[in-house]
């Protein structure tokens, strides 16, 4: 769970991590690649829908707060660690559709690699999440070598629950009084196995 800029905050085996420039993974419906502030009117839409957003953090109040934030994900993730929230792009339509990605997370102390994913609500019901969560994850594991991944997720939000367990992750525990956003439940899994659920 991470609030809209970060700040917070298996690929199946049709995913593949390419080579490409700008591109970090694609998968058969989707480009998986870093924002970039040209972006920030795309992100702001998404963002300032309230159903969208009902269980993730403040949005930005204004294009050019959201690009702001894309310049500073940029540098603190992008520069220094190599990876963070990506630009979800499908392909039939060639359109910004959401976004995924890694974030750390220090949770009761320790810090863990988080998956992160939110799709426009337009495109939900399609597969679209599952899919691009599963690739992040192929990345997480074969590019940035974690062993482990968590995510954070309200357990009112049923569609992103619904993901996660897709993606092999398994409820651990309640963390009570989580940041901004309340009682959340944890979930995780371990890298390095090849089994995967159906993205659909």
């Amino acid at each position: 769970m991470s609030t809209p800029d970060g700040s917070v905050g298996r690929a199946g085996k049709d995913s593949t991590i390419t080579s490409k420039p700008m591109i970090i993974a694609e998968t058969p419906r989707l480009i998986i690649r870093p924002f970039d502030p040209t972006d920030a009117a795309d992100l702001f839409r998404i963002y300032s829908d309230s159903e969208t957003m009902r269980f993730l953090g403040s949005p930005a109040a204004s294009v050019d707060e959201e690009r702001s934030n894309i310049e500073n994900h940029r540098r603190s993730y992008y520069d220094y660690h190599g990876f963070g929230l990506w630009a979800v792009i499908l392909k039939s339509e060639k359109r910004l559709i959401g976004r995924a990605g890694i974030l750390y997370q220090n949770i009761e102390g320790k810090t863990d690699p988080e998956l992160a994913y939110l799709i426009d609500r337009n495109f939900c019901g399609r597969g679209l999440a599952t899919q691009a969560a599963m690739a992040v994850i192929k990345v997480a594991q074969d590019v940035h070598h974690f062993s482990r991944m968590v995510a954070v997720i309200h357990p009112k939000n049923v569609g992103s629950i619904r993901v996660a367990t897709k993606c092999g992750f398994g409820f651990e525990k309640e963390l009570m009084g989580y940041k901004d956003f309340g009682n959340v439940h944890l979930y995780s899994r371990q890298l390095g196995k090849t089994a995967f659920a159906s993205e659909n």
